[in-house]
């Protein structure tokens, strides 16, 4: 069952961001192993709902498992510390409260955090992560797995992915659009799923513009982490989050507009329609396995 996201609920969200901000600030812990994390999560349990729903059981390919090591045992210890703080979070909120906590230490955009995903004790696994050896159709198949079919959002998520990876092996990197820039003037070795994103059309032109729009590529970003991190979100925590927001939106607004006397109802129907809109719009473009 997913948890009662409440105001205590609430409260130990905010208090285990502050131990993960705290954690990255004060250096004990890496943000790109933060960032690994949430990706390894959400991948993992994607993985696991694709062959169940094939009739299969999760398996993956030895080489893969070899060159793709598992999440560093320190990032679950740590992350099972602040569950031991915090024991009515579950790890899947934990996972991905990490991950948007490293995003803005990384440099990247506040992103929104909507707390209520299922208590789930499968182990993130990076063998199920996007691997360098990839065609540009396996590309697309392994992000499909995560509701992931845009190819600005590939193309960023793979930028965040390749950051985290870098950050583990000890680079001290930002979130920014420097990965993109170094493709594009090949001043690396490519590997076959970089020059995937070269190669096919769809990919280069994102890459192109990521590479000379920095913004471009912060805001697509922040857009795809989010829709990445919501996967498994019951439908019934992003109705209450949204309904909280458009509750706070129409308090703002009627409050201003009150202030100068006119167009108060106008202005609370443009929130409220803005609601339904948002609400319609989620529903169409996901699939039954993003919200359980």
């Amino acid at each position: 069952m997913a948890p009662r996201v409440d105001e205590k609920y609430r409260e130990e969200i905010n208090k285990a961001r502050t131990e993960l901000e705290n954690l990255v600030k004060l250096k004990e812990f890496s943000a790109s192993d933060f960032l690994r994390l949430a990706y390894a999560s959400q991948f993992t349990i994607a993985n696991s709902h694709h062959n169940d729903d094939a009739g299969n059981t999760t398996s993956t390919d030895d080489a893969t498992k070899k060159k793709t090591p598992s999440p560093n045992n320190n990032s679950l210890k740590t992350i099972a510390k602040i569950k031991a703080n915090h024991p009515i979070i579950t790890y899947p909120d934990l996972y991905q409260l990490a991950g948007v906590v490293a995003v803005k230490e990384l440099g990247g955009l506040d992103i929104e955090f909507v707390p209520g995903r299922t208590e789930s004790l499968i182990s993130p696994d990076e063998s199920c992560l996007p691997v360098v050896k990839q065609s540009p159709a396996e590309l697309r198949d392994v992000f499909r797995k995560v509701e992931i079919s845009d190819p600005k959002h590939i193309v960023a998520l793979y930028g965040g992915l390749k950051l985290a990876t870098a950050g583990a092996q000890g680079a001290n990197l930002k979130l920014d659009n420097s990965y993109f820039v170094d493709l594009v003037n090949k001043k690396k070795e490519l590997s076959l799923a970089e020059k995937a994103l070269l190669d096919d059309p769809e990919f280069h032109n994102c890459v192109r513009c990521y590479a000379t729009h920095k913004e471009d590529f912060l805001e697509d970003y922040e857009e795809a982490h989010k829709k990445l991190a919501d996967l498994g979100l019951p439908y019934s925590a992003f109705i209450k989050s949204t309904l909280e927001k458009s509750a706070s939106q129409v308090k703002k607004v009627l409050g201003a507009q009150k202030a100068v006397g006119v167009g108060v109802a106008v202005a609370a129907a443009v929130v409220i329609l803005s609601f339904f809109y948002v609400i319609n719009r989620r529903t169409a473009k996901h699939s039954p396995h993003q919200f359980q």
